[in-house]
C-alpha cells in the first residue's frame, strides 16, 4: 500500500491490487506545488488582490521517507530492513483511517473513479 501524508493525515491510499490486474506505481515520482485561482468556488467568498503578485509559497518540515532512484532493483524498495515495511505500516490504524474518511469527505474536489471509472479497475474493487 501506498500512503500519502500531508501533516501526519493520510491524503491518498493507493492499495497493490497487481494480483488481480491492477498496475502498482513502480516507476520515479515527484512532487509538484503551485499557486492557483481559485476564485470564486474555492476561495471562500476572499477576493484575491493581484496587486500583491508575484505571490510566494514557502515549505518547511518537507520530507519524503520512500526508496530512492536510481534503483534497478525495485525489490529492494519492500526490504523487511525499511521502516515502512514494518507490519504496523501496511494499513491505516483507525485514527488515520478516521483522518482519511474526513479528508476524503470535506476536500477531495475530483476523483477520476466517478467519471471515468469503468476505464479504471481499482474502481471496481473497492
Amino acid at each position: 500500500m501506498k500512503r500519502f501524508y500531508v501533516d501526519e493525515i493520510p491524503i491518498r491510499v493507493f492499495k497493490n491490487n497487481s494480483k488481480v490486474g491492477v498496475s502498482f506505481p513502480w516507476q520515479e515520482m515527484h512532487v509538484t506545488g503551485s499557486i492557483w485561482n481559485g476564485e470564486p468556488w474555492a476561495s471562500n467568498g476572499k477576493r484575491i488582490d493581484w496587486n500583491q503578485a508575484p505571490f510566494t509559497a514557502h515549505f518547511q518540515g518537507f520530507n519524503i521517507h520512500a526508496c530512492k532512484t536510481p534503483n534497478t532493483n525495485k525489490f529492494f524498495c519492500y526490504s523487511p530492513y525499511l521502516w515502512w515495511n514494518d507490519h504496523k505500516h501496511c494499513q491505516l490504524n483507525p485514527l488515520q483511517q478516521k483522518a482519511y474518511q474526513y479528508v476524503t469527505k470535506k476536500h477531495l474536489v475530483y476523483d477520476y473513479c466517478s467519471d471515468r471509472g469503468q476505464l479504471h479497475k481499482e474502481c471496481h474493487i473497492n
